[in-house]
């Protein structure tokens, strides 16, 4: 007898909250989403969506996911592993990018719009600080996997030796510094397919990333940093997770974050989010009033 196959069917966006009480903020690769799981993540991915339906309604809980991926990288692995929902919002590009779910169609939200440059000049800032970089002994390997168009730059920087690696690194950071443009600096996660003994090294505007997504989504819809969450699982995921009134790292994560942050779950993956927001969330009742107007 042939194995059953579950039929594909396209995920749905979760459903508005009445009013926004708490957002959750949840990288997406090796956090929300296994490259490789097994029958039982699985089965924790899919328990966590069905109570992301029943906090929205209830709790009044705004998520989304916030990843360095692109939105075709993103929306390629929720088909392949046959997601069944879709968050409230997807930060994406390392949240250079941030758009709402509403019908099927991927909005940006125009405020956030307004503070992005033109992608041809970062591209040149990035050149400048690669060009620099490579004068000074510290050679960046550009990756491939960003679409035209993208606002973030990425590199891989080979590891050499602890403290090599360390000076160069700082002068990775004050030069891009010195040419105005954000940078972030993690240990590459195998796991997500990145190569071994390497560091991303991504270049984007400055007032952009993950700490910035927090900032904005929670002022928008007027909600104290104590009712935000965080989720991780690698080194670009910590200033997010220190951003939010609780981050946490999950069971699977990096050991470079495991050493660097003190929230970690017992549980890997979605299982870490539904055992933290669940638990977080449990008495808090349904509020009937907007806080602000829902995208």
């Amino acid at each position: 007898m042939l194995p059953s196959v579950r039929p594909h069917v396209e995920p749905l966006a979760l459903p508005m909250p009445q009013r926004v009480g708490a957002v959750a903020f949840c990288d997406f690769d090796e956090t929300y989403l296994a490259h490789a799981p097994t029958a039982a993540e699985v089965a924790d991915r899919e328990t966590l969506e069905d109570y992301l339906v029943e906090a929205a309604e209830r709790q009044g809980l705004l998520f989304g996911w916030v990843t360095g991926s692109s939105l075709p990288s993103v929306m390629d692995k929720v088909r392949a592993h046959r997601l069944r929902r879709l968050p409230h919002f997807i930060a994406c590009s390392l949240g250079t990018e941030l758009l709402y779910l509403r019908d099927g169609v991927a909005h940006p939200d125009p405020s956030w719009q307004e503070r992005l440059p033109e992608p041809g000049r970062l591209a040149s800032l990035a050149e400048a600080v690669t060009g620099e970089l490579a004068d000074r002994g510290v050679p960046l390997v550009p990756q491939a996997n960003r679409p035209p168009g993208s606002l973030v730059q990425s590199h891989y920087y080979y590891a050499r030796t602890p403290e090599n690696d360390e000076r160069s690194l700082a002068l990775v950071r004050s030069t891009a510094e010195k040419y105005s443009l954000g940078v972030g600096v993690s240990r590459c996660n195998p796991a997500a397919g990145d190569p071994e003994d390497c560091y991303d090294v991504d270049f984007l505007p400055e007032g952009c990333g993950k700490r910035a997504v927090v900032r904005h989504v929670r002022r928008t819809y007027g909600v104290p940093p104590s009712d935000t969450f965080a989720f991780g699982d690698s080194g670009n995921d910590l200033e997010m997770l220190r951003e939010a009134g609780r981050g946490v790292l999950v069971a699977n994560c990096t050991a470079e974050a495991r050493g660097c942050h003190p929230d970690v779950s017992d549980l890997p993956y979605a299982a870490a989010v539904l055992a933290v927001l669940r638990d977080e969330l449990r008495d808090r009742p349904r509020e009937e009033e907007p806080r602000k107007e829902s995208r």
